[in-house]
């Protein structure tokens, strides 16, 4: 007798194979048979006539190991069908847990609270605090206990907590090396650091872990040359171990950083994987290539080909390696949706938008704001950095129609000032004004054309929440939202990015992941695999897509299974909570 029937569904198995009519059957939590299959053998049934059945989708490049015991229903990520993630992505890890704990978006409050910073970036992650300070913080704002301090002792924690889907672990060396070398760690590592680390890289793999990922545009993984990034990575080799690479792009993301050519950052990596013998993923992959003017649709594409190029020649000469790519040109972990928060440290320096509102009225506090803009001390709004600034923020919401739609240079042309001034102005009119600001390397052309690339994973590179998130919003203080990759990412390259081939759309998201990951019970439907099942109403997806207010869930997703369960039943949640982390020596 089988648990579950999947009845009369358009099976696409996740190996590039032809979809085909078949029905899919589960019992003990795995695929058991795929064919014509009689009902009264199944205690229940699902009616999949006119649904596509498709393996569970994974994740290639997620932080939602930093929230996933806050939401361990893991909702935003199973109503757009990922049903397994790769986590501790860009060189963090919520274990090991040492003195030393570093900051994460998802956690702004807590840090925020223990170590303020007026120019903090809202995209580095590049502070921390003492980890006895920042655990009972975490109790209360996120609602779990930290009870672990080893990555053994981390994964038994997750198991026990139970988590609707499932998790791959990855040490981040941020985490380890800060808790090493100290956060002051612009410097050669002592011979008696890189034994600690190559211990703690060993007691990872040991547990399970899948490799280790690395984050080289953040404190401290910025400090660590390429000597070091050799010996240290060397530790994988043994093991099988994946090296996961946020790449160097942007250079340390406060001021006005000093910066490589960006496909050097690629290279590095390639390198490094040729010199060790080890598999690599390059993380978010985006254009190798700076571009003026950015929003050329033609310049995109063909940096972007150049950029695929590089990889191809690398593999050519024996490179393991392989990529994802964020899903959208909104970037990845949160958004900032109202205009005020580009003044972040000025409206924190008066204790809350109201007087920084009434301070904005003189010009002498105008010329403040503008010489530091102008000199390239704050990095969020740095022309030095990013000179199509006032081109890249659009105008969504404002309480003065006429100029929603617009860029901020041409809200600037429409008052007769400068752009800078009109931005100030907006804000006066209404404080509630919010922006789109796009991605300076990336746009819907380059990002299609990096997923149309036959060897591309996806990874929304956001962490895992419910109709919340763990980052309060207050309107002194507004502050960040989760990025809407968040909840509709996977259904947004389905739907507009992926090309159309739902045989070739589906392996991308399945069968080719498992395979960098090596996995060998899932990631395609066969019998004897774990039973990690979609069924997709195909024409009903939607992607609900919301810039301004993004916790939404996405639509079509109708039923998803993980290790033969139901989490997701006709678009609801069940609750169940059947996943948990899957270890490289069980995968």
């Amino acid at each position: 007798m089988y648990d579950i029937l999947i009845k009369g569904g358009t099976v696409i198995d996740g190996t590039g194979a032809a979809a085909m009519e078949a029905d899919v059957a589960i019992r003990d939590g795995k695929i058991a048979a795929i064919g014509s299959i009689d009902p009264s053998q199944a205690r229940e049934v699902v009616d999949a006539a006119g649904r596509v059945v498709t393996p569970g989708f994974i994740e290639m490049h997620s932080h939602a190991d930093q929230t996933l015991l806050a939401y361990p229903t893991m909702d935003s990520m199973l109503h757009q069908g990922i049903t397994t993630f790769v986590g501790c992505m860009c060189g963090q890890s919520i274990a090991p847990v040492g003195k030393y704990w570093l900051a994460n978006q998802a956690m702004r409050d807590i840090f925020d609270e223990l170590t303020p910073k007026l120019y903090a970036d809202m995209y580095a992650d590049d502070y921390y605090a003492l980890s006895e300070e920042v655990i009972p913080l975490v109790r209360r704002h996120c609602g779990f206990n930290v009870t672990w301090r080893t990555f053994h002792e981390w994964l038994d924690a997750v198991d026990a907590h139970g988590t609707s889907g499932n998790i791959v672990p990855v040490l981040g060396y941020s985490t380890i090396r800060m808790n090493a070398a100290g956060p002051d760690g612009d410097r050669p590592l002592t011979e008696a650091e890189k034994t600690q680390l190559k211990a703690d890289i060993h007691e990872a793999l040991d547990a399970g872990a899948f490799g280790m990922s690395v984050g080289l545009d953040y404190e401290p993984g910025i400090f660590s040359d390429t000597a070091e990034l050799l010996e240290m990575t060397r530790e994988l080799k043994k093991d099988g171990g994946i090296l996961f690479a946020h790449w160097r792009k942007t250079g340390q993301r406060r001021g006005t950083p000093t910066r490589q050519k960006k496909i050097d950052g690629i290279k590095e990596i390639l390198e490094i994987g040729l010199a060790n013998d080890i598999q690599v993923q390059i993380s978010h992959l985006s254009k190798g290539y700076d571009l003026y003017p950015a929003n050329d649709d033609y310049l995109q594409a063909a940096a972007s080909r150049r950029t695929l190029q590089v990889i191809d020649e690398y593999v050519a000469r024996g490179a393991r390696a392989g990529f994802d790519v964020i899903p959208n040109s909104t970037g990845g972990t949160m958004i900032a949706p109202d205009l005020i928060t580009l003044f972040r440290p000025w409206y924190k320096f008066t204790g809350g938008v109201s007087l920084f509102l009434r301070n904005l009225r003189a010009q002498d506090y105008r010329q403040m704001i503008r010489e530091a803009i102008f000199s390239g001390s704050y990095y969020i709004l740095n022309p030095k950095v990013q000179p199509e600034w006032e081109d890249e923020i659009r105008i969504i919401r404002c309480a003065q129609r006429r100029y929603e739609g617009k860029t901020a240079r041409q809200v600037g042309e429409a008052m007769g000032c400068d752009t800078l001034t009109a931005l100030f102005e907006l804000l006066l009119i209404d404080r509630r004004t919010q922006i789109f600001r796009a991605v300076h390397d990336a746009s819907a052309e380059s990002v299609k054309t990096f997923v149309g690339h036959p060897k591309a994973t996806l990874g929304n590179d956001t962490f895992v929440f419910g109709s919340t998130s763990t980052v309060a919003y207050d309107p002194e203080s507004p502050g960040n939202k989760p990025n809407p990759n968040t909840y509709c990412g996977f259904i947004k390259f389905l739907t507009e990015l992926g090309g159309g081939d739902r045989v070739e759309m589906i392996h991308k998201l399945t069968g080719r992941p498992a395979e960098l990951l090596h996995f060998k019970k899932r990631g395609t439907l066969a019998p004897g695999k774990q039973a990690d099942v979609l069924v997709i109403d195909w024409e009903a997806l939607k992607t609900n897509e919301n810039v301004i207010d993004p916790t939404v869930y996405p639509e079509g997703i109708q039923h998803v299974l993980v290790n033969g369960v139901p989490v997701i039943r006709d678009g609801r949640h069940t609750g169940a909570l059947p996943g948990g982390a899957i270890r490289r020596q069980d995968c």
